[in-house]
């Protein structure tokens, strides 16, 4: 026989004289305030003083709307084809940021880390880093791997560009494969500030030419940013394709992580 379990409601449970006692036994053990000083101070907070003394403070911002430099790049990188992003840094900081994106689009992220350790923080994440190249495009041959950095390399000093042409050297990728890099400490910016140094940096290294070379064209160059809304970047491009404009969107993830519920995945769009 089936025995049916009553669920209470949550906003009356713990006002139960059950979970009250419990809270006054805890008390004992904490040395916590009176409910006096408690109450005294509750009203403190709501005054013109407590009010002024917060506005007044200049060397703090109170929970800051932004995130660390190498997430913005890893959005950048994304948003180019057949590109994986590679962080330079401890396999933490990697799984961080796919988990933070993944949450947000509701879709698998896919970047590659040189998982640096210890050792690495001591000696330099120069084989870490080798190693990882040569892993990330034999396991998973993308048409460009874009770079960057966490805390750890940055504090060290790695040299990545020394480091990708150590890989080069040793066979780890090829002469022509394309690796652009952006230092991107998270000590120091934000995640705006990431994305734009990866992006600046992939730009230059696909359209290094002397200034009299550049192609000329009538398109124009769209560059959404950090956007993480997929919709917006797709409203724009329907837009300019009703007003007849010739585009071309710098950093276009909206494919990547809005891709086609139909029972498959692809790594790259």
């Amino acid at each position: 026989m089936t025995k049916k379990v009553e669920i209470k409601d949550h906003n009356t449970l713990f006002q139960s004289e059950k979970y009250q006692q419990q809270v006054e036994n805890k008390r004992e053990f904490e040395n916590p305030c009176t409910l006096q000083e408690v109450e005294e101070v509750k009203e403190y907070t709501k005054t013109e003083e407590y009010k002024d003394k917060n506005f007044a403070r200049e060397g703090l911002t109170i929970n800051p709307a932004k995130a660390c430099q190498p997430l913005g790049a890893v959005l950048a990188g994304l948003g180019f084809e057949g590109t994986l992003p590679f962080v330079h840094g401890s396999q933490g900081c990697v799984a961080y940021f796919r988990s933070h994106f993944s949450r947000h689009f509701k879709e698998p992220v896919p970047a590659s880390s040189s998982s640096m350790t210890e050792d690495s923080a001591v000696f330099g994440g120069m084989r870490n880093l080798v190693e990882g190249l040569g892993n990330s495009a034999s396991l998973y041959k993308p048409k460009m791997i874009a770079m960057s950095t966490t805390c750890m390399a940055e504090v060290i000093g790695d040299d990545l560009q020394a480091f990708i042409e150590t890989a080069r050297q040793e066979g780890n990728i090829s002469e022509d494969f394309p690796v652009p890099f952006a230092n991107t400490p998270s000590f120091v910016g934000s995640h705006i500030t990431g994305y734009d140094s990866m992006m600046k940096s992939i730009l230059s290294y696909l359209f290094e030419k002397e200034p009299g070379e550049i192609d000329k064209t009538e398109k124009i160059n769209l560059i959404p940013g950090f956007e993480t809304y997929t919709g917006n970047i797709v409203e724009l491009k329907k837009i300019l394709s009703l007003m007849g404009v010739e585009y071309t969107v710098l950093g276009d993830h909206s494919d990547n992580l809005d891709s086609p519920a139909n029972g498959e995945y692809e790594l790259y769009y």
